[in-house]
């Protein structure tokens, strides 16, 4: 009877084993494809995020060339709207508008400033404020910054334009 027992029970895992062998070997050639596929996903949506930045570059790159393009037409447009109209009184007020507007903003700068400084100077002639204290005042003020925006860029302005006349010889 035990015989009877151990061979039927032998027949029926040895009927299940070829289908437990396929079972293992489908899920792990499932696993297998879904590795794959999670491969093939990720590549793809690398892909697609460099496309994404080409593009992007790509449309940056007209966009500034766009822009460029508009710039020059508004330069064109303000160069043109500069030339002469052939009315004496309007080309005479178009040509002294920038110079006379340029002087009256720098006759205001000096005298304010001329004002500030003359008042720090006085505060330290009354022995109120020390020397090195007065040069901070007038030096670490709007005055001095202005005063040191102007020299820098005048300085700079002709050093480039030097510079850019030597390289046209």
């Amino acid at each position: 009877m035990i015989i009877s027992l151990i061979s039927s029970a032998l027949g029926m895992v040895g009927g299940l084993l070829p289908d437990i062998f396929r079972e293992v070997r489908e899920s792990r050639e499932h696993a297998r494809e879904l590795e794959r596929m999670d491969r093939q996903a990720e590549l793809q949506a690398k892909l697609l995020a460099a496309r994404t930045d080409a593009k992007l570059a790509e449309i940056e790159g007209n966009t500034y060339v766009e822009e460029m393009r508009a710039f020059g037409e508004q330069m064109k447009s303000i160069y043109a709207a500069q030339a002469p109209t052939g009315i004496t009184f309007v080309d005479a007020f178009n040509a002294m508008i920038r110079p006379t507007t340029a002087t009256l903003i720098m006759l205001l700068f000096v005298i304010t400033a001329g004002v500030f400084i003359f008042g720090v100077t006085q505060k330290m002639a009354a022995g109120a404020i020390m020397p090195e204290q007065a040069a901070e005042v007038i030096w670490g003020s709007l005055v001095g910054d202005a005063i040191q925006a102007v020299l820098g860029f005048l300085f700079g302005y002709r050093s480039t334009r030097s510079v850019a006349s030597r390289l046209q010889r």
